[in-house]
């Protein structure tokens, strides 16, 4: 019996270090379950990342892989992630990859070889995060890309986006998300969705199966879009996705719709984001076959915000909150309707600019409190901001989709819209390297838009304001929180959404005289090391209240004087620069 055992044993450790054997020829380090993954050059050969992934079959529930900064990783034969547990994918730089200057992050791209019929991508078998990378479809120039990266195997799972450049596309990058999918992007910067003759494809996600059901959420935050070909966001007639939360974004320079709703979608909040020349695509009676599925039901021009009244939308909610945006136009764009119509593009007369931010028949939705009191549309802004580089995005490139807006709604139009890269980086055909460092900077100075978003925050994409971002993220919750009680209960709840403060204060503490406790009370209106002291009437101090990192925010401190002395005592609250002291009185 020993015998056998130790057969086994030797049998099973033989597997094992197989196993582990064939693994570490991709590896270049291990540290615990973490496996930091050789590029395709250094193992000499391609596919790393799909090789070990597939080899990796006794990987443990917290196995994460870890990319090379600038190394290359190849998906031309699809990597497929774990059906067990949930995969990781991550380079090693945290910062964000829109103001870090750094090593460029490892690139994973949909193919590094001259089969321009073949275009890999990651297939899902149950939970993916893939963060900190540059994620490339890796062909344009009309041979264009895959036609969808992430693919599900299956329904019930989870996929998120995170820090990550996103660039090129076909069709979009999540394609048809079975049931109870999740989808998150957060803190990414997607650029030059192009690449396809159809002036519709070039986007991020659609949502297009008729099995989708309540239990889908979509979720975009804090993510940067750049020269937009198609529809970024597409969802279809008839496909509810139970919950879509778009906050915190920049749009910038994006020829087709942001979101192609067709105007059943509900439960949807677009809060806190920046739209500069967007939809540019107008619309025209013809379009409505040639375009089919992806107009509105009504031939209605499609702008920022569209909602229609049929069975579908009273059954999702018909509820909708529209908040703290900012949407502008550059006034060059003006003529882009009467252009269509001088020259009886596609032989109409009817051209409608759909640069707007929703049509009649969705505004007076909007307005009818009676039969649709969840239907909420706030403040919106006007004006470009002043930010800090926009390269020529609204220059030279404002002028190329312009052309394309105007060129590509002719129905016997072909050619995909131009990308926007910088001189000293070319397009290559197949394998692509994601402009870097990134050459744009989207913060700004405007002091109405700086304070101008839900709780005081920035307007747009925050990552662009890194101090800011901290403070944010520490009441994320709270504010998303806001946002669903809004789309619960309408515009009221508005109302108690919390707002950041917006100046340093110490109130007197209460009560005073007091015996022996009291409570102090204190506002800062920015993240700093704070401390809170009490001093005798000597200049001695007896006590610390606070003494460490807060978040801009009100605060409650209890002070026991037990042990002490009557008499008068100061209070003392610095926080940053700031510096603010009062008196009170301890009467035993």
């Amino acid at each position: 019996m020993k015998s056998v055992i130790l057969l086994f044993s030797m049998f099973f450790l033989l597997v094992v270090s197989s196993a582990i054997a064939q693994d570490m020829q991709y590896v270049s380090s291990q540290s615990g379950d973490t496996l930091f993954v050789k590029d395709d050059i250094d193992y000499g050969g391609t596919n790393t990342l799909t090789l070990l992934m597939a080899s990796d079959t006794l990987a443990p529930a917290g196995r994460v892989y870890v990319l090379a900064n600038g190394g290359t990783y190849s998906c031309d034969n699809n990597p497929v992630t774990s059906t067990n547990y949930r995969t990781i994918i991550m380079g090693p730089t945290q910062t964000s990859l829109k103001v870090n200057k750094g090593t460029q992050p490892p690139i994973i791209s949909g193919t590094n070889s001259t089969n321009v019929t073949s275009y890999g991508g990651m297939t899902i078998n149950k939970d993916l995060l893939i963060k900190n990378v540059d994620l490339e479809i890796g062909n344009t120039a009309g041979n264009g890309g895959g036609w969808a990266f992430f693919g599900f195997n299956g329904a019930g799972m989870r996929l998120q986006v995170d820090n990550s450049i996103m660039e090129h596309t076909w069709w979009c990058w999540v394609g048809g998300p079975p049931a109870n999918t999740s989808v998150f992007f957060t803190n990414d910067y997607m650029v030059n969705m192009d690449g396809h003759t159809c002036r519709r494809n070039g986007g991020i996600t659609d949502f297009n199966s008729g099995g989708v059901t309540q239990e889908d959420t979509l979720s975009v935050q804090n993510c940067t879009h750049v020269n937009f070909q198609g529809t970024a966001y597409k969802f279809r007639y008839g496909v509810n996705v139970h919950k879509v939360l778009f906050n915190h974004n920049d749009f910038i320079d994006c020829a087709g719709f942001i979101f192609m709703n067709n105007g059943d979608q509900t439960n949807m909040s677009e809060t806190n984001n920046i739209f500069v020349n967007c939809q540019l695509q107008s619309y025209a009676p013809p379009l409505f076959k040639a375009d089919a599925g992806e107009v509105d039901m009504d031939g209605e021009p499609m702008g920022l915000i569209n909602l229609r009244v049929d069975s579908v939308f009273n059954a999702n909610g018909k509820n909708f909150y529209a908040d703290r945006n900012l949407a502008y136009w550059d006034p060059s764009l003006s003529d882009i309707v009467s252009t269509l119509n001088s020259t009886k593009v596609d032989g109409s007369t009817q051209w409608v600019s759909q640069m707007i931010i929703m049509n009649s028949r969705t505004d007076s939705l909007f307005a009818d409190k009676t039969n649709y009191p969840l239907l909420t549309n706030g403040k919106w802004y006007n004006q470009l901001p002043t930010f800090a580089n926009t390269d020529v995005l609204f220059t030279t490139q404002l002028a190329t989709i312009k052309a394309y807006a105007i060129a590509c709604v002719d129905t016997s139009y072909g050619t995909p819209m131009p990308s926007w890269r910088q001189s000293s980086n070319p397009e290559a055909s197949n394998f692509i390297y994601a402009d870097w460092p990134i050459p744009i900077d989207l913060s700004y100075t405007d002091s109405n838009l700086l304070t101008a978003g839900l709780g005081n925050f920035p307007l747009g994409d925050l990552d662009w304001f890194p101090s800011t971002y901290v403070t944010w993220k520490a009441q994320e919750s709270t504010e998303l929180a806001a946002i669903a009680n809004v789309l619960a209960n309408g515009p009221t709840a508005v109302e108690n959404i919390p707002s950041l403060p917006n100046k340093f204060e110490l109130q007197q503490n209460y009560p005073n005289p007091f015996n022996p406790s009291t409570e102090i009370s204190y506002t800062i209106p920015k993240s700093s090391f704070v401390s809170l002291k009490v001093y005798n009437a000597l200049g001695q101090e007896v006590a610390t209240l606070v003494n460490g990192f807060k978040t801009a925010n009100s605060y409650k401190v209890q002070f026991n004087a037990n042990g002490l002395a009557s008499g008068i005592y100061i209070y003392q609250l610095k926080a940053g620069d700031n510096v603010v002291a009062k008196k009170m009185i301890l009467m035993k």
